[in-house]
């Protein structure tokens, strides 16, 4: 299949030929230059890993382009060179603050590097906010991702605070009366994200972020992997205090992402404190209001800035399609496989508390490294977040939800676009069923 000319090309080769990927966002077309000049076209890899990553989105780097090349200039700079760079950056905050339907002031919008940053950044905020606070506690689920589940364990080793570790049921969602019920007077927040990048569930974080606000408690919520699937508004959510943003996972370019800090929130959770500098991560320059030195990345925040706000306006349509996607794909293999106790799809039955894009789904006695091995050229899939995508061992989500070990070590996860077709979807299903069909009957 030819690639679009709007496609994204990257070029690689050696001295005997060059090979030229088109990526849109969809698939993979591999066209190789031979030693006589011609173009020879490989089969497309229809790519299902949204979770992990997404393309750059065409209308997000046409906004960025400018930034890479005429408004080239330094935003800190006085002169004509910074006011565009700079006038870019503070609407790329209002923009995020769209996908949250806020009209707070937009230096409640924190850029960083990346997820992992922010989800570090809003840790650090409430232990600052705290201070006075003796034996602090802290609440979180046993599903989070890495870069919350290691700075708590981390903070844990070091005597700095204790953790409680709300299970989720079998379906990966925590109940929300439990998330109450491990609240004690030292706890100084809590932390839960909105979507679980493999199951795809939903956390009930509007019912926890309302107990918590009654109680004058920290709430953070990583909305990386929900941004631009559901809603992320503040009012749906339950005005949480803190919300992690990832570019990467809604179109924008990898490197680049925000916190959401409620105005006032730190101040509330000083009490006996006069006065606190609050979240200084790099000491510099005085950029990101003092708080984050370093010449600023404005082609990158012009990025998540474009991609927040596209992603909200055109939220409903994308999920629908996603979740007809999704359900085309599920219809497919189990036409083709069975139902019955052969295939185990994990997470939320009901629509209303998963992610429209995601399939977690169980294949009985199947081998995921090996099942991934043999479709990797045909469909980019992964077993589980990109840590366990090579199908080495079984998920720590997986476990956490108690899935049985023979659908556990078979798991796939596929996660669609708001791009991917329905003749992928079909194709998808016939490469992933033939190659589970070929582990089965050995």
């Amino acid at each position: 299949m030819a690639a679009k000319l709007s496609s994204l090309l990257f070029f690689t080769g050696g001295a005997a030929a060059t090979t030229v990927v088109a990526a849109t966002g969809l698939y993979l077309t591999r066209r190789k230059s031979n030693d006589e000049g011609e173009e020879e076209e490989e089969e497309e890899c229809i790519y299902l890993d949204y979770n992990g990553t997404t393309p750059i989105y065409k209308e997000v780097l046409e906004a960025m382009m400018p930034y890479l090349t005429t408004h080239f200039g330094n935003p800190s700079s006085s002169h004509k060179f910074g006011q565009a760079p700079r006038n870019a950056i503070e609407l790329a905050r209002t923009q995020i603050l769209q996908l949250l339907g806020s009209t707070e002031p937009s230096n409640s919008i924190w850029f960083t590097g990346c997820g992992t940053e922010s989800d570090n950044l809003a840790i650090q905020l409430a232990l600052q906010s705290s201070s006075h606070t003796k034996n602090k506690h802290i609440v979180s689920s046993n599903v989070e991702h890495p870069a919350v589940d290691l700075y708590l364990k981390y903070l844990e080793k070091e005597g700095i605070a204790s953790v409680t570790y709300v299970p989720v049921a079998n379906d990966g969602r925590v109940n929300p009366q439990d998330m109450v019920d491990a609240l004690q007077e030292n706890t100084i927040l809590v932390t839960l994200m909105l979507a679980n990048n493999e199951s795809g569930a939903l956390q009930p974080i509007k019912a926890v972020a309302q107990e918590c606000r009654k109680r004058g408690i920290l709430m953070h919520t990583d909305a990386a992997q929900a941004a631009g699937k559901v809603s992320c508004e503040l009012a749906d959510l339950g005005f949480p205090d803190m919300i992690t943003i990832v570019g990467h996972k809604l179109g924008a370019p990898k490197g680049i992402a925000a916190l959401y800090v409620r105005p006032g929130c730190l101040e509330e959770h000083k009490r006996t404190i006069r006065h606190i500098d609050h979240g200084i991560m790099l000491i510099g320059g005085g950029q990101e209001f003092g708080r984050r030195g370093g010449t600023e990345n404005t082609p990158y925040m012009v990025g998540l800035g474009f991609a927040s706000q596209h992603a909200h306006q055109h939220l409903a349509h994308n999920a629908a399609h996603m979740e007809a996607m999704r359900s085309r794909l599920l219809r497919n293999l189990t036409e083709r496989l069975g139902t019955g106790d052969r295939l185990l799809v994990n997470g939320p039955k009901n629509a209303h508390w998963r992610l429209p894009n995601t399939l977690s789904i169980g294949f009985k006695n199947v081998h995921s490294g090996i099942l991934l091995a043999g479709i990797g050229n045909l469909v980019a899939a992964s077993a589980g977040a990109a840590c366990h995508s090579s199908g080495g061992g079984v998920s720590s989500i997986l476990t956490a939800m108690q899935i049985p070990m023979e659908y556990a070590q078979g798991t796939l996860r596929l996660s669609l676009g708001p791009n991917t077709r329905a003749s992928e979807i079909d194709k998808a299903s016939r490469i992933i069923a033939d190659a589970v069909e070929q582990q089965w009957n050995k």
